[in-house]
């Protein structure tokens, strides 16, 4: 597999950080993600699945936002400047591109504001209108907001110990934001995603939600991240099965999730 030279590995406070990758990889949509390995051993044995936050040089280069939760990315948080690590990808398929006359709402839960970076760039860039909800614990998780405010992104966040922001979680900050012409993207926690589908669904506005699985290939072979999904035509159910997130999604229609087996 191909290696990846690390540009920078900064931390951004609250155990969350950003790598730049200098690696060659074709055209990244929004959405799409990356598999890592970042040892030459078997410890970690597999690898680890990142959404990518930005491109940068044409095409020479990426950059991941990640957190710190267990030995691998504990791992990863240490590389420095020109270490390197192999690379899977671009993987998935990615966000739908918005049309000029859609509102774009972007909700994100913890480090799952990852893909809405390179999506917000690209938006704005056509003029859409792009606002960005975006909940976590406490205010120290919160430093990555203001680099979606300097690309001209809107952004309303809530904490749960209220900190800053709307007290709560993040879907409370959804409903007064669901105007005709708005499309929804979320990505975050199982149950934040559920109640994004849930609202959205009942204001009639379209969503799609990026999923958060373990992978052990990122190319749907090894079938570890299938997900049960539906599928209606005019209100009768026509096909029914599983999908998988790496390779069928991450990025999913939320109508057609089958929520209750997740």
């Amino acid at each position: 597999m191909p290696k990846a030279i690390i540009i920078h590995n900064k931390s951004v406070g609250a155990g969350f950080y950003r790598m730049a990758l200098k690696w060659r990889h074709g055209n990244v949509k929004p959405g799409q993600f990356v598999m890592l390995r970042i040892t030459d051993s078997f410890d970690p044995l597999l690898r680890r699945p990142f959404g990518v936050f930005d491109v940068f040089q044409g095409n020479e280069g990426v950059e991941i936002f990640y957190r710190v939760v267990g030995k691998g990315t504990s791992i990863m948080s240490g590389l420095m400047p020109g270490d390197t690590v192999d690379v899977l990808g671009p993987l998935g398929n990615g966000f739908p591109v918005p049309s000029a006359k859609e509102n774009l709402v972007m909700v994100a839960g913890g480090v799952g504001v990852a893909p809405f970076y390179l999506l917000a760039k690209n938006a704005i860039k056509k003029n859409i209108s792009v606002t960005l909800l975006y909940g976590a614990r406490n205010s120290k998780e919160l430093k990555i907001a203001a680099d979606f405010k300097k690309i001209g992104v809107k952004v309303k966040v809530s904490t749960e110990d209220g900190s800053i922001g709307k007290k709560g979680f993040v879907t409370s900050l959804l409903e007064e934001e669901l105007k005709k012409g708005t499309v929804v993207y979320a990505c975050g926690p199982i149950g934040m995603l559920k109640e994004v589908s849930r609202v959205s669904a009942e204001h009639g506005v379209k969503s799609y939600v990026s999923l958060e699985r373990g992978m052990a290939c990122g190319i749907g072979v090894c079938l570890g991240c299938a997900v049960l999904v539906s599928r209606c035509n005019g209100g009768i159910e026509i096909n029914k099965g599983y999908d998988m997130v790496c390779s069928d999604g991450p990025v999913f229609k939320s109508e057609v999730i089958e929520w209750e087996r997740l």
